[in-house]
């Protein structure tokens, strides 16, 4: 696909999502019942306000406060998996679409929890909220605080989050590994937790079905650090890009890649390199591949909804970046 056909296909795509979404709101009398786990919804906010759906966005986040906030900021539910583990990352999604709706005392809220795990001295971001000698810090929550970081225009903030990155992407890769976390003394995690899933620990780089989305989620934010506070992180965007090069085009065509779509996608609309772009179209062609007519993505033969909300909020953004 050329570029115009990339917009076109990246904008229908997230069209279709968001009429599925607006449709099973309405069809699962969704704030009329009693949901197990309110929270499973944390990213349809964003991906909502994205579309220009403010008062839907809005309602749903409401109703997820009125079942799920806690008096200290943090969110009570009944998350497994990925989300319960990543359990700050899911908080951000909701800072990022509380941001976009004004509600500042919200926005307060959030932060006043979420700081508490902000590691000033390796600028990493605790994946779960724990004790110092317990956590561990990783690319996708600490990029997430570094976009709200660009959203309210805290370059404080976001400087003290770029050593993370700079520490992660010095690091030697041996074995093409690229490891993922780190302790809160700034070392890398190199020991995988048992029970723990490898892939959140490590990327061996080149295999398929790796969690490249990691590497896409620094991408983002550093080419929104670079559209608020300027360029001079571009030489480590570009480490990151030589990553996502030894991967290879196979490796980067699955959902596993996704991040890296609206990651490089916005590099390229930040510096025009057509290097970003390359990077991102076989990304976003594999995600376009995996939509159901009907606008979501399946997981298990059913909706995913955390997944397709993403997606409409990727796209969304890429579409909007040619």
């Amino acid at each position: 696909m050329n570029q115009n056909q990339l917009k076109t296909a990246a904008e229908k795509a997230a069209a279709r999502t968001e009429a599925w979404m607006l449709r099973h709101m309405v069809e699962e009398n969704l704030f009329n019942q009693e949901i197990a786990d309110p929270v499973k919804y944390y990213k349809w906010p964003l991906a909502l306000v994205a579309r220009g759906k403010k008062e839907e966005a809005r309602q749903l986040l409401d109703w997820i406060n009125k079942n799920c906030l806690a008096k200290n900021g943090d969110y009570l539910s009944n998350r497994s998996g990925f989300h319960k583990e990543f359990h700050i990352y899911s908080t951000l999604w909701m800072t990022l679409a509380a941001v976009e709706l004004d509600l500042n005392e919200l926005v307060r809220k959030h932060l006043s929890f979420i700081l508490q795990f902000h590691n000033p001295l390796s600028g990493g971001l605790a994946t779960f909220p724990a004790p110092a000698g317990s956590i561990t810090e990783d690319p996708v929550t600490t990029a997430f605080l570094g976009m709200a970081a660009c959203s309210l225009n805290d370059r404080t903030l976001a400087n003290l989050i770029l050593p993370f990155f700079k520490r992660l992407a010095e690091q030697e890769i041996v074995d093409n590994k690229f490891w993922l976390r780190m302790a809160y003394n700034g070392s890398l995690i190199k020991t995988i937790p048992e029970n723990a899933e490898p892939k959140e620990y490590v990327i061996h780089i080149r295999n398929e079905e790796e969690c490249y989305y990691f590497l896409g989620a620094a991408c983002y934010f550093l080419a929104r650090y670079m559209e608020t506070f300027g360029n001079e992180v571009l030489p480590l965007a570009e480490k990151y890009a030589d990553l996502l090069e030894m991967a290879g085009e196979k490796a980067l065509s699955t959902i596993w890649a996704a991040k890296v779509a609206p990651g490089c996608t916005a590099l390229y609309s930040v510096t025009g390199d057509q290097r970003f772009l390359n990077l991102a179209q076989p990304v976003i062609q594999a995600v376009l591949n995996g939509q159901h007519p009907d606008g979501y993505w399946l997981k298990n033969g059913k909706p995913w909804v955390t997944v397709s909300a993403e997606q409409c909020f990727w796209l969304t953004d890429i579409s909007k970046r040619f």
